[in-house]
């Protein structure tokens, strides 16, 4: 049986999504920062004959998160008709293996496959330097900021968009840190997403091509990951660029499993 759920249901998904937390990261922020009142986010569950949680799709805007275990053996239909009747163009996102399962009802989508990074060693972050020159969001800089990610061609399907980057500042769900030529121009970008009291995603780690191998994009991840970090548990972030790997390794992220977006044209 698949129904709509409530804010009566919070602590049954807060458990079933527990054991693999740092997957379910933007599904667990979502409930602890959104709730389950507002028109932008939604939530359906499958259980099971027994009545026991077995399957969660999240929507929030118009990004879709399927979850189950590895032992779930029901039927995605449900969900895939949930989505399918969302008129507008649809990103599913999740971890790779569920998110292979519902890329059928796309008609021409994009898909990309990142790997998913726990940041294990936080000695590796680096401080003591002068981070004067790094500026924090406020609502005000929505724009700039979405231009100048729309503008990184390797960012490719990121599934922000102005509203949402708007709504996670204003509502201390996300943060974004960014770094300015002498002309004003932003040349280099870190933010958060889902960030709550035990875990937080980093996001649109980008900079400007003519600005780059000049370590702009470790200074800057490195004053959000330290800032964030007095505020929550964990930092977690996807990649799928080589060289971004390189410098988040060095920046003590672990890889621990794969992760996809698959968004209609």
């Amino acid at each position: 049986m698949v129904r709509k759920l409530t804010e009566s249901d919070r602590n049954i998904i807060l458990n079933f999504l527990e054991e693999e937390s740092t997957f379910n990261l933007f599904i667990i922020g979502d409930i602890i920062n959104t709730g389950f009142d507002k028109a932008f986010m939604e939530m359906w569950g499958e259980f099971d004959e027994n009545n026991n949680l077995s399957a969660v799709l999240l929507r929030y805007f118009n990004n879709f998160i399927p979850y189950y275990k590895e032992n779930y053996n029901g039927d995605v239909s449900s969900f895939k008709n949930i989505i399918s009747m969302n008129e507008s163009k649809k990103l599913i996102s999740g971890k790779s293996e569920i998110v292979d399962n519902f890329t059928d009802i796309l008609k021409n989508y994009k898909l990309k496959r990142e790997h998913l990074c726990e940041l294990n060693n936080r000695t590796k972050l680096l401080s003591n330097f002068d981070d004067s020159f790094i500026k924090r969001a406020t609502s005000d800089d929505t724009n700039k900021i979405s231009d100048f990610i729309d503008s990184i061609e390797e960012l490719g399907v990121t599934g922000e968009n102005r509203e949402m980057l708007n709504n996670a500042i204003k509502t201390s769900s996300g943060r974004y840190y960014y770094i300015e030529n002498e002309d004003g121009d932003i040349i280099s970008v870190a933010g958060t997403s889902a960030e709550n009291k035990f875990a937080a995603m980093v996001v649109s780690v980008a900079t400007d091509k003519r600005y780059r191998k000049r370590g702009l994009a470790t200074k800057c991840v490195s004053k959000l990951c330290i800032d964030t970090l007095n505020n929550c548990e964990k930092l977690c972030l996807f990649y799928d660029n080589p060289d971004a790997g390189k410098i988040y390794h060095a920046l003590g992220f672990e890889t621990i499993g794969n992760w996809s977006m698959a968004v209609e044209r």
